[in-house]
């Protein structure tokens, strides 16, 4: 399975580097490399001091696009791969492998361009979903056109909208869907952890 953690968000409303967030004696970065340490995986970074910074814990790539946006990492991503790839925001650290895997293998298995976790108010989850390497074009069609929101080069897609419910399966709590943009969220995972 090839994996890209996008670690490139500025982390502004936390003030961090979300990447090195801690949690239970461990980076953010790091539980996230360990979940998928037998898959092919790059850290994709904002600019080349960030790469620099994180070649500690593997292979980088840094976003063409500088300062636009997460579908900048998504692309660079597709780009290094140049095949089917797990999109995963470094501040989601409680993902499920299972529900990774389930996420990349129905990618490839239905050729779709994507496939994207959706809540059922419609609102989606492209930072933890499975891209293929033609679903490339659109992005780049959006970033042209200077479009900085994931969800709209995913419009333009023949992409697989799966309902997040039916990933319970995997994850009962859906967990795997918990992001860190603030302290408050911070606090939250930490709790639901065990670690505060």
């Amino acid at each position: 399975m090839n994996v890209a953690i996008l670690v490139g968000g500025k982390g502004g409303r936390i003030g961090k580097d979300k990447g090195m967030l801690m949690l239970c004696g461990k980076t953010f970065t790091e539980i996230l490399l360990e979940k998928f340490q037998d898959c092919n995986i790059v850290l994709v970074c904002r600019d080349e001091y960030q790469a620099e910074e994180y070649s500690k814990f593997g292979e980088t790539v840094v976003d063409e696009i500088k300062n636009f946006s997460p579908l900048a990492g998504i692309y660079s991503a597709l780009k290094y791969f140049k095949d089917y790839t797990l999109i995963v925001a470094v501040d989601m650290p409680l993902v499920k492998r299972e529900l990774a895997e389930f996420l990349f293998k129905t990618c490839i298995e239905e050729k779709a361009d994507a496939v994207v976790p959706t809540w059922s108010d419609g609102k989606v989850e492209p930072l933890l979903a499975c891209y293929s390497y033609d679903s490339m074009e659109k992005i780049w069609s959006c970033i042209k056109m200077g479009e900085r929101r994931v969800y709209k080069s995913i419009e333009r897609m023949s992409a697989i909208y799966y309902p997040i419910d039916k990933l319970r399966m995997f994850d009962k709590d859906l967990l795997s869907f918990m992001n860190v943009n603030t302290e408050e969220d911070y606090k939250k995972i930490l709790k639901v952890v065990g670690c505060l």
